[in-house]
């Protein structure tokens, strides 16, 4: 890599000048298809919209702001953004260690072990995996605790809809039926996705792939943002007490 390929220390006379990159990004208006640049409130108010509340313990809560503060101040410093993201996925790992506790995660995990060497399967190691599905398991956690999940069924439920409605027309050789998405009830396909899972199967990879080191560069992080707000939120639900 050439000294012109990197992007050096940030001048010091450039500290509060905004990261060139977000000059590219714009906003559309969805009703005027007008476009205009994102601004630093667009970019604050981003992430000021996923907050921890009051029950959460300080601890806690303190290194998830200090992860919404490096968000913010990914406007001046790009690469902040995959720093913000590493950050926010260590808070969630610390969240449910301290959530859980040790002697209930050793013990989990002894009984998932003695299971699965019945069952000739692979041992379980102690890991952000295995501190998830602990919360799978124990009903820490939910599918509708997630605005991903009513965002994905959403989705499957209209995509159901849709399909179920094109059949009948053809059917009945009609030219046009209304569909009725304002009816729609998260509940007709609410086994159809499960975001727990995916939650299980994708997250400690995300986390482990910044643990390993990566160059990797995107500024679509406060999906992570979303996930471990609505997460630890639920982990420690308003009025109750940790452990």
């Amino acid at each position: 890599m050439s000294e012109s390929d990197r992007d050096g220390l940030k001048p010091r006379t450039e500290i509060t000048t905004p990261d060139i990159r977000h000059s590219y990004l714009v906003r559309i208006n969805q009703e005027t298809g007008e476009q205009r640049n994102i601004t630093l409130d667009d970019h604050y108010n981003g992430v000021e919209a996923y907050s921890l509340h009051d029950g959460i313990p300080d601890n806690i809560a303190t290194q998830f702001d200090v992860a919404r503060n490096i968000y913010i101040y990914a406007w001046y410093e790009y690469r902040f953004f995959n720093v913000a993201e590493a950050n926010v996925l260590t808070v969630l790992e610390y969240a449910l260690k301290e959530r859980i506790g040790d002697t209930a995660i050793k013990s989990y995990i002894k009984e998932r072990n003695r299971r699965n060497k019945k069952l000739k399967r692979g041992r379980v190691q102690n890991g952000m995996k295995t501190l998830i599905e602990y919360c799978r398991d124990h009903k820490l956690i939910k599918n509708d605790g997630f605005t991903a999940w009513r965002r994905k069924t959403r989705m499957n439920v209209e995509e159901e809809r849709l399909s179920a409605t094109i059949e009948a027309m053809r059917e009945t050789g009609e030219d046009e039926r209304e569909i009725g998405y304002e009816s729609l009830e998260y509940s007709e396909l609410s086994d159809s996705y499960d975001h727990v899972q995916h939650i299980i199967d994708h997250t400690n990879k995300i986390r482990n792939l910044y643990a390993h080191g990566t160059s990797m560069l995107h500024n679509n992080v406060l999906n992570s943002f979303e996930l471990v707000s609505e997460f630890i939120n639920q982990l420690y639900l308003r009025g109750e007490s940790s452990k």
